[in-house]
């Protein structure tokens, strides 16, 4: 463990130090200005050192922090986000929640080599696990921008899931996308999130409504969820898994300030089926959602479900489905408040409030689960630095019996 941390210290290093290089040509400018106060250079002559000071020092930094020749471009990004849960229980015996943490430790860099190829390497030193490790090439088909990633990324299915943790508007991602993507533990699915193997994107600005129309997306993976710091699945059979989703995002109103988005996924795991994953049999996967941003008002939702084949004994399949709706408001300028609405059956496979409720203590498996969540986002500079507060309530039920468990969570977020 030491060395592992004294490595990535001496990494974090480097990359500093190559940061410290490219600051010190800048100051320069402020003695070019003054060379031409003074009269002694043109604007003309000044402008060609300031090129070629920067041209410089593009080259110092890249040859400071990496080692190929190549590399034209280097963006480096991190957050950071702590967090504090207080979570009470009804389950006798059970300890509650009170805890401070670090959430995310987010390090990443992308690299430009070439034309349309990139390096993205996202690295989460809380969770000790890669959220992002690919090689990228981005291209054009006719007018249309496409991109190919092969290595490790989020597959597309969930859409609150692929949203970015520093763009969501909860602090945590509902129940009911926990259940169904998370690992899998006999009870939640693992049937989303991280994956090893080669990702298809169609007009990928269109996904992220930086402008409208039809997105498309397609990968072959490894059926496992990765984890670990190698971002490696367990390797426990030779089958692939495939996915594919389509969706279209659109504007409206006075000058296009509305926006919406819906879309569609469907996925096919091979041996991830059973209370465990077992040889022979499958998971299929099925999810609906939709997004809309009108003026102050924002209402997000969408529905997964899941075929397991014996998800709850042998010959005995599941499918388990969730719901989630979320409204938020921007009550000033600065501060919005978020509500949400989730739940889950999982058709008799079992479920926790821990399943859906994180850092929620819990006992009981029941067959649903309710979530409830309540907050305030405070923006201070944007989604850059902000600070969340919510009250969250869950409740797993079974027949006659029921365990609950609320509490409030907080987050401060800081994006690089």
């Amino acid at each position: 463990m030491t060395t592992n941390l004294f490595r990535r210290v001496v990494l974090l290093g480097a990359l500093l130090s190559g940061l410290a290089t490219a600051a010190m040509a800048q100051d320069s400018g402020a003695l070019l200005n003054v060379l031409v106060r003074k009269g002694i250079l043109t604007d003309q002559e000044a402008e060609d050192i300031r090129a070629e000071l920067t041209a410089e020092s593009h080259a110092a930094l890249m040859s400071s922090i990496s080692g190929g020749k190549s590399t034209h471009s280097l963006a480096i990004s991190g957050r950071l986000q702590v967090q504090y849960a207080g979570i009470n229980t009804d389950a006798a015996g059970v300890d509650s929640t009170n805890e401070v943490f670090l959430r995310r430790v987010y390090f990443g860099a992308k690299a430009a080599v070439g034309a349309g190829w990139t390096a993205n390497l996202v690295y989460d030193f809380a969770g000790e696990n890669f959220d992002k490790a690919y090689i990228e090439y981005a291209g054009l088909m006719g007018d249309q921008a496409f991109a190919v990633d092969l290595g490790v990324r989020k597959v597309n299915f969930g859409m609150e899931e692929w949203t970015s943790s520093g763009s969501l508007d909860s602090i945590e991602r509902s129940g009911t996308t926990r259940y169904f993507v998370e690992g899998n533990n006999g009870r939640r699915l693992g049937a989303g999130s991280y994956r090893v193997g080669a990702f298809f994107e169609g007009n990928p600005n269109a996904r992220k409504q930086k402008t409208e129309g039809v997105y498309y997306g397609a990968a072959v993976t490894n059926p496992e969820r990765s984890s670990g710091p190698g971002g490696a699945s367990d390797g426990s059979n030779n089958s692939q898994a495939y996915w594919a989703d389509i969706g279209y995002s659109g504007f409206f109103g006075p000058e296009s300030q509305s926006s919406y988005r819906v879309g569609a996924a469907v996925s096919l795991l091979s041996d991830q089926g059973g209370r465990n994953p077992t040889d022979g049999s499958d998971l299929t996967g099925f999810n609906l959602y939709g997004n809309l941003e009108h003026g102050v008002f924002k209402l997000a939702g969408e529905y997964l479900s899941a075929t397991v084949d014996d998800g709850i004994a042998a010959g005995r399949d599941a499918s388990p489905w969730g719901v989630w709706i979320q409204p938020s408001v921007m009550v000033t300028d600065k501060l919005e408040l978020v509500g949400r609405y989730s739940f889950t059956n999982s058709d008799n496979r079992g479920i926790k409030v821990s399943d859906g409720v994180r850092s929620a203590p819990a006992s009981l498996t029941g067959d649903n689960l309710t979530e409830l969540y309540l907050g305030l986002n405070y923006y201070i500079v944007g989604s850059d630095l902000k600070l969340q507060l919510g009250y969250v309530h869950g409740t797993a039920e079974r027949g006659d019996l029921e365990e609950s468990a609320n509490g409030v969570r907080s987050q401060m977020q800081i994006n690089f």
